[in-house]
């Protein structure tokens, strides 16, 4: 099993459960899984791209971050197929820069990124951080998904067994999950260092860091 994106894992979860009439609630059963999976697996580093949609005033460097990142460690700028890191300056340092100025610096302002100089139009930034992938409902595939399936497959039959009170195959189903959640959370905390890193999805904040 690889490979797997949305459209297959929810055929793949019916399949595992001999239960093709509850193809109307494998979404449910998926989305439950998810909400099991990021109060319990640790955020993990992620990238995404800032886009000029997320622009939030035209001609200004004002940006809304995107919901899953829960902390930004860097973000590059690319020249000329050239990439470049920006430095984070902080709100202070950020106003004091003018408008004009190469878009080197940025700063972050609750779930904003201020950007100094302002960015061309249709400048894209990428930022590397700490956070979650794209929920299933609203994406093909994501990265937990393509690299640790077992998570996505049995917590969804988890939920799916709930539902039809098969309690004995929900149990088997809970174990092959919470066996792959733990290791993941090792092979997480292994890479990320220590266990400070916030729970997935704990956006009342956003942290910035200087380690790249």
């Amino acid at each position: 099993m690889s490979h797997l994106d949305y459209t297959t894992l929810k055929a793949l979860v019916l399949s595992t459960a001999v239960r093709s009439d509850l193809s109307a609630e494998v979404a449910g059963f998926v989305r439950l899984a998810e909400g099991m999976i990021r109060r319990e697996v640790r955020a993990m580093e992620t990238r995404t791209t800032l886009l000029e949609a997320d622009r939030i005033t035209v001609g200004e460097g004002r940006y809304t971050l995107p919901d899953t990142i829960q902390e930004v460690r860097v973000i590059y700028g690319t020249v000329d197929e050239d990439s470049y890191p920006l430095e984070n300056v902080g709100l202070h340092g950020i106003r004091m820069l003018p408008a004009d100025a190469d878009p080197l610096h940025y700063a972050i302002v609750g779930g904003t990124i201020e950007i100094r100089g302002v960015p061309a139009t249709d400048t894209e930034f990428e930022i590397v951080g700490i956070g979650w992938p794209d929920p299933l409902d609203t994406t093909a595939q994501n990265d937990l998904l393509e690299f640790h399936e077992a998570i996505y497959i049995y917590g969804s039959l988890f939920h799916l067994y709930q539902y039809t009170q098969d309690f004995e195959l929900a149990q088997s189903a809970l174990s092959v999950y919470t066996d792959a959640r733990d290791k993941l959370n090792a092979l997480i905390g292994r890479k990320l260092g220590g266990n400070s890193t916030l729970p997935a999805y704990n956006f009342g904040h956003i942290h910035t860091s200087r380690g790249y």
